[in-house]
């Protein structure tokens, strides 16, 4: 394949990396995209009898108005997020990158480049991790971790409550509609990436710019490796929506896993 002869020529001769990683960066380790066939966007989860949508319970007022079911799910995809292990590519991305510079832009709220080794100020979390929480009353400014929990155990009298008034929390990640999420943590890592950011470009450097497994119906990746790639190549990396649109964008219609094993 020519596209992966020229990602793999460009990334073997780039001095730094910016990588933009969307949902499908995790689906070889095993978990969920959002969409295809059994995307969370497509699929209902059973909720002691009840059908939800994946919509219904990603949102503020979910925790607000049915916070139990709101915490029973977000219980389910943290033991998952934990119970998973990061596929090789992971791996193999990070010996790449043991000799150049690099930072990491995610929409991805899973933890598994972390997980995966990667240094934890070099990565971006644009929608947050599920690991941190916040207070349901916006006044509240401050986030902490997020306990783990047993969701067949959860009863409004032991939902995770915040350390200060003591009142209900729900998790510090960008749902859906939110105009509530508190985004300090997220505000502090794109501070550091703006440094890089910065830096690299004025250092002249051999930049490519690596988008792995985003797609367009929440585009806000895409976006972010569009424009941090006005000057330097990208490489976008993905089985569905791998359109380009600039003369110096390469398109590779591959998997996260099979991309990164095969450069």
């Amino acid at each position: 394949m020519r596209e992966l002869s020229e990602a793999k020529k460009l990334i073997s001769n780039a001095d730094a990396i910016a990588i933009f990683a969307g949902a499908g960066m995790s689906v070889d380790s095993g978990l969920d995209s959002f969409r295809g066939n059994n995307g969370l966007w497509t699929t209902s989860i059973p909720i002691e009898g009840v059908e939800y949508n994946y919509l219904d319970l990603m949102s503020h007022q979910a925790f607000d108005e049915n916070p139990i079911d709101a915490w029973k799910f977000i219980t389910h995809l943290k033991e998952k997020f934990e119970q998973t292990n990061p596929h090789e590519g992971y791996y193999h991305l990070l010996e790449l990158l043991r000799d150049k510079d690099y930072f990491i832009v995610s929409s991805n709220i899973d933890d598994q480049f972390l997980k995966a080794g990667f240094d934890e100020n070099k990565i971006l979390e644009i929608h947050g991790s599920i690991n941190f929480m916040q207070c349901m009353d916006i006044l509240e400014r401050e986030i902490w971790l997020t306990p783990d929990m047993n969701s067949n155990e959860l009863r409004l009298d032991n939902l995770p409550a915040c350390p200060n008034c003591g009142g209900h929390c729900r998790p510090n990640i960008l749902l859906f509609g939110d105009w509530f999420w508190i985004s300090i943590r997220s505000v502090h890592q794109q501070l550091r990436f703006q440094k890089w950011k910065s830096e690299i470009k004025a250092s002249k450097k051999k930049i490519v710019a690596l988008e792995i497994g985003a797609g367009k119906t929440i585009p806000t990746v895409r976006k972010a490796s569009e424009n941090f790639a006005k000057e330097c190549p990208l490489i976008r990396v993905n089985t569905m929506d791998y359109e380009i649109k600039a003369p110096n964008h390469l398109s590779v219609q591959m998997g996260a896993k099979d991309f990164l094993l095969s450069i």
